[in-house]
């Protein structure tokens, strides 16, 4: 973990622009006019890797303006105050983005993934790039056990988004094939769904335990005090000092 702001002032400057820049082409307003584009579609907004990159662009904004204000405030040390769980949450949730697109929609061994300026961006960059940020920056032990449970409202509401799409939308492409309602059925489609949650439940946990892993006098140890509202006990702590 780094405590120095201006060390996660710069790196939050670098992560901000990447994910800007990856949002922007999610949009798919630089394809317009290339290989005979020559509209603006809607379709950006009914993939999930597109809407997760949305919240990685949003969280990471008010965490920079934040860091920067301490920065400008005098503070040379300290760990982000802002949004914990929510950005816990929004890990995970690109965390998944990031495993699902390499491991069931794409390859990173195929040369063409790599000269992809999209698949850099909103699938490999600001994905990592965040991932990297919660884990060298973010203070210990200040995540609920609750966390990784509160991680499934999001893709459960997409879940039910892409339904109701599916349902209202003629002849309705569907994002990805483990939501394909005309291939799979909604049976098949709901064991995949069970299946990606269940992942969300363990890379949930398993972040959950990386931020409860601490070094408490020099020996580094998972520290399960706290565990129910850690977020209400650092606060009263900071007041105190």
């Amino acid at each position: 973990m780094c405590k120095n702001l201006v060390t996660q002032l710069i790196y939050r400057v670098v992560l901000c622009v990447v994910s800007a820049f990856a949002c922007l082409l999610s949009l798919g307003v630089f394809y317009i006019g290339v290989n005979g584009g020559n509209e603006f579609s809607w379709n950006f907004l009914k993939y999930y890797t597109n809407i997760s990159n949305y919240f990685v662009l949003v969280v990471s904004i008010i965490v920079l303006a934040d860091t920067v204000k301490r920065v400008r405030g005098g503070e040379t040390e300290g760990f982000d105050r802002k949004l914990r769980t929510f950005k816990f949450m929004t890990v995970i949730m690109i965390l998944v983005t990031f495993l699902v697109v390499i491991f069931l929609l794409d390859s990173p061994l195929k040369a063409s993934y790599w000269r992809n300026v999209g698949n850099m961006s909103y699938h490999f960059l600001a994905p990592l790039l965040f991932i990297l940020d919660y884990i060298l920056f973010d203070e210990k032990r200040t995540i609920s056990v609750f966390a990784p449970l509160y991680s499934l409202i999001i893709p459960l509401i997409y879940v039910a988004y892409i339904f109701l799409l599916g349902a209202v939308i003629p002849d309705f492409s569907y994002p990805y094939f483990f939501l394909n309602v005309s291939e799979l059925g909604y049976g098949g489609v709901l064991i995949w769904v069970l299946i990606l949650l269940a992942v969300f439940v363990v890379l949930g946990y398993l972040l959950w335990l990386w931020n409860r892993l601490d070094k408490i006098d020099g020996k580094w140890k998972f520290d399960f005090k706290n565990i129910m509202f850690p977020n209400r006990v650092n606060s009263s702590s900071e007041e105190t000092k």
